[in-house]
């Protein structure tokens, strides 16, 4: 790992102004604020943390309430989580980095961990599990696994906590439990193995295991409905925040895909062997696809600077992650593959609100809506189908009837 003088992090935060002219804004981080992990601090370099959503609406509020109503009414919470840590960009063509937690760091487990683990092996393990085998896998093998690798134990902690607070009703109690959730999920995210050529087969079904929770809690932890979020024009909307969660899952399934050979001989084989027996569905993504390579030559012609190619690898992999969703895949095993596939310039033609990009991101959506009977995806398809139909001009939104129809998600004209 090199030291580095300063850190650079990219915020998505909305912009009033038109289509074209909303972009990222690159702000300077101080390095004094950049926590670091036990391995760099011995060594006195500065760790570089994995990517993770800013998720800067629950952050935000976070900030300006949890010394409020939060730690009035709770006596066991943890200390206020860094604004922000080191982020790197996922881009596939840059190494990279390892950060580490020794598994035989000495810990104090709490009786509030204690719940947490209870709930998860009552409860919140049925979040990851599609059926009785990978149940088994995520109610006992995992649990037990964490036992050694305590940054897997945090992801566990992490994502249970925030199961607790996607249920609770009071908000003191739910910034409670977000607080707890945010403060396990950075010590897992700071522990998770990114080198995977030396790691043995119960850290590679650790680290499989820590990927798959803790992209399940990027997107449950910004779906939170928040009792009296006020609206904020200088704060991102939900497009903005799953570009974020975007750039997590990308990194996540990054790790997961260098392990994937590997979990195939393992005890947690199931968790990716494909579920053939969901019922197929009309195969209408064939003339869809076939409508958006259409619409992409055209634009090529239309537009001499038109990145067709870029546009021409994101569709077909869109092609395939349909297939599967029309042949009756299991979403969970597929949906996210699309993020980690798509070439690295289509995240910025999405994040800089491209017509086309925010149209072929909208038939994404249809992937992550036949999801949205999980707790932690819930209506993410058809929020960022409703802000990319704001978005569009009539002409391009024309484009989009088939998401809309597929979803059933109104727009209004």
């Amino acid at each position: 790992m090199e030291s580095r003088k300063s850190a650079v992090s990219w915020s998505n935060k909305r912009r009033q102004g038109s289509m074209q002219s909303r972009r990222r804004i690159k702000y300077e981080q101080s390095p004094s604020s950049t926590p670091t992990c036990l391995h760099c601090a011995g060594r006195n370099m500065l760790s570089q943390y994995p990517p993770r959503p800013r998720l800067t609406r629950i952050d935000s509020k976070y900030r300006s309430l949890s010394s409020s109503s939060v730690s009035s009414t709770s006596t066991s919470m943890t200390s206020p989580l860094p604004s922000t840590m080191t982020e790197t960009r996922t881009d596939s063509r840059h190494a990279l980095t390892h950060t580490c937690l020794p598994d035989h760091m000495e810990e104090t487990l709490h009786l509030e961990d204690l719940e947490l683990m209870m709930h998860w092996c009552t409860t919140t393990y049925k979040s990851l599990a599609r059926d009785p085998q990978s149940e088994t896998i995520w109610q006992t093998i995992v649990p037990n696994l964490s036992l050694r690798y305590p940054a897997l134990r945090h992801g566990i902690l992490a994502l249970s906590a925030l199961h607790l607070a996607s249920s609770s009703t009071g908000p003191s109690r739910r910034w409670r439990h977000l607080d707890t959730a945010r403060s396990h999920q950075v010590q897992a995210l700071n522990g998770l193995r990114q080198d995977s050529q030396d790691l043995t087969d119960p850290e590679c079904n650790a680290t499989f295991a820590l990927c798959c929770i803790m992209l399940v809690f990027a997107f449950g932890y910004c779906i939170l409905e928040i009792e009296n979020d006020e609206p904020d024009e200088d704060q991102s909307g939900p497009l903005d925040e799953f570009f974020e969660v975007f750039q997590l899952t990308r990194w996540l399934v990054s790790i997961m895909m260098r392990l994937i050979d590997r979990i195939s001989v393992t005890e947690l084989a199931p968790l990716i062997t494909p579920d053939d027996s969901r019922p197929t569905m009309p195969d209408m993504s064939r003339l869809v696809i076939l409508s958006l390579r259409r619409q992409n030559i055209m634009e090529a012609e239309r537009d001499p600077a038109h990145e067709k190619e870029i546009y021409d690898s994101a569709i077909e992999h869109l092609s395939n992650s349909l297939g599967k969703l029309m042949k009756g895949g299991e979403p969970r095993i597929f949906a996210f593959c699309w993020s980690f596939r798509v070439p690295e310039p289509f995240l910025d033609l999405m994040t800089s609100h491209q017509p086309f990009a925010l149209v072929v991101l909208a038939h994404y959506a249809v992937i992550l809506h036949h999801l949205r009977d999980l707790w932690w995806m819930g209506d993410w398809g058809t929020r960022i189908l409703r802000e990319i139909g704001d978005l569009l001009e009539p002409e391009w939104r024309e484009l989009i009837s088939w998401p809309i129809d597929a979803t059933g998600c109104f727009i209004p004209g």
